[in-house]
């Protein structure tokens, strides 16, 4: 019985291969020593978030988003005298916008999910799951509610696969210009828009160490939620359908140094939007745009590309923390941005033009580490309108065909902005796991009218005008002011 016993132990043994693994049989002087295999990874998850919670005040009425928590500029005024032809007429009404408001709202309050801790494809893989309540419309311009606030959106959803030297990262992540490790700490929300590129999109991106502190970064990538694509009235549907027309994916590429106290980088980023994708054609005469006997509706190709660049610096020392962030370019609008694009028929072939609008943003940031518990800070923004790209001469434009697409500029009021200044200085307060705001944000945007584009009193265009709009006419510029103070309280887990 007894070696019974002793056998059934025996094979327990043996045919247990956890047990096996976890307790390697002795060596002995007839057995050679062997090392038992090694254990699957095992894969870590772990929530991450916060909880928050904004008050705030603004002087006058904004373009805001979501309960008003991130306000994007403030509006221009409605009583600025009306043009008659080219004559002045004053509008006795009272600026509507010049209303102040005091809000509240949860709805930054995110969660997310990290996974990770095992090997794929010889590399480390991991990646995120992250959501937040913001929602991803917007209800009326300068009022709360009407969107989808309270409701849930998807930020960040990728994996990434670590070598020795390179990373792939595919899924819904940053946009190129919008850099991790360098954008402003406001309270607000805004998190420096519409200074700073704000937006996530769907893509495949590369980052190959190529020096000790120099790395390499080419990314594809297209446009998913249509609060972060072009701005404009599409025939093709949205911003985002436009880019899928137009069958080619927006690239970005950037050089980056990193050390210790030292991060700066420059890039370059490229897209190519179809706003139209059908029209008629006259079948004898060519010209698009008829309509009657002889024209067809047919596919065109009809396309815009834009081109941006970018720098960025941060130097970090014991007691300090300076930022400078800064683009050069086109289409800003899939970005929270400003600015877009100006489309025309041409006067004698009838196709659709589009001519890009320029512009420069930049902002910097000083924050002061000396202590861990209280630590002052100031933002401050700048962007210029810089005009289209390209001139536009009204003798080219089939009349009334002429149209401003995007944000801060409207054909139907002949307004547009001209630049933006913001100053917002705060104090962090942190302790433990919490974090108390309070931040005052000074917003000045210059409004003008559009250079040129209804002079006439039937409003047509006068074959001498040249538009490189931009707001070179500042007859009725007016500084539009918003004082806005905030104080935000996070609770991170």
């Amino acid at each position: 019985m007894k070696k019974l016993l002793l056998c059934l132990l025996g094979g327990v043994w043996v045919f247990n291969p956890l047990y096996a693994q976890q307790t390697p049989p002795a060596a002995t002087s007839t057995q050679t020593t062997t090392t038992a295999p090694a254990a699957p990874a095992e894969q870590k998850v772990s929530v991450y978030g916060f909880v928050r919670n904004d008050v705030y005040y603004n002087s006058r009425r904004n373009l805001d988003l979501r309960d008003g928590v991130l306000d994007v500029y403030p509006l221009d005024a409605t009583n600025l005298p009306t043009r008659a032809g080219t004559t002045l007429t004053a509008n006795p009404n009272d600026d509507a916008n010049a209303i102040p408001q005091l809000g509240y709202s949860a709805i930054v309050t995110r969660l997310g999910v990290r996974f990770g801790g095992i090997t794929a494809f010889g590399a480390k893989a991991s990646g995120i799951l992250e959501t937040d309540f913001f929602g991803i419309t917007n209800g009326a311009a300068g009022t709360s509610g009407g969107g989808t606030e309270n409701l849930l959106r998807l930020r960040h959803a990728y994996v990434a696969l670590d070598w020795e030297k390179s990373q792939l990262m595919v899924g819904q992540y940053w946009n190129p210009n919008f850099i991790p490790k360098c954008f402003p700490g406001t309270a607000n929300f805004s998190t420096g828009i519409p200074f700073n590129p704000f937006s996530f999109v769907p893509q495949v991106r590369l980052t190959h160490k190529v020096g000790k502190d120099i790395s390499w970064m080419g990314m594809l990538f297209g446009y998913d939620l249509a609060g972060f694509s072009p701005a404009g009235t599409f025939q093709s549907g949205t911003g985002v359908d436009a880019q899928k027309y137009a069958t080619a994916p927006a690239f970005a590429t950037q050089l980056t140094l990193e050390n210790k106290t030292f991060l700066a980088s420059v890039g370059l980023e490229g897209n190519t939007i179809s706003p139209r994708i059908t029209d008629t054609q006259n079948t004898s005469t060519g010209v698009f745009g008829g309509t009657g006997t002889g024209n067809v509706q047919k596919n065109i190709s009809s396309s815009l590309f834009t081109l941006n660049l970018l720098a960025y610096a941060k130097l970090t020392t014991a007691k300090t923390t300076l930022k400078f962030h800064t683009t050069y370019g086109q289409s800003y609008t899939q970005y929270v941005g400003m600015g877009g694009f100006a489309e025309y028929r041409d006067a004698t072939t009838g196709a659709w033009k589009y001519v890009a609008q320029n512009q420069l943003n930049m902002w910097g940031e000083f924050i002061s580490t000396a202590s861990k518990k209280v630590q002052p800070a100031v933002f401050v923004g700048y962007l210029q309108n810089l005009g289209l790209s390209d001139a536009i001469s009204s003798s080219n434009v089939r009349a009334g065909t002429l149209a401003f697409q995007g944000r801060g500029i409207s054909t139907a009021t002949g307004r547009t902005f001209d630049n933006l200044l913001r100053i917002s200085p705060r104090v962090d307060i942190y302790s433990g796991k919490m974090k108390f705001a309070l931040e005052y944000e000074l917003s000045i945007m210059k409004w003008a009218d559009i250079d040129g584009i209804v002079p006439n009193n039937d409003g047509s265009l006068p074959a001498s005008v040249t538009f490189k709009p931009g707001t070179s006419n500042l007859a009725r510029a007016f500084d539009a002011t918003n004082n806005r103070l905030s104080a935000v309280m996070v609770y991170n887990f």
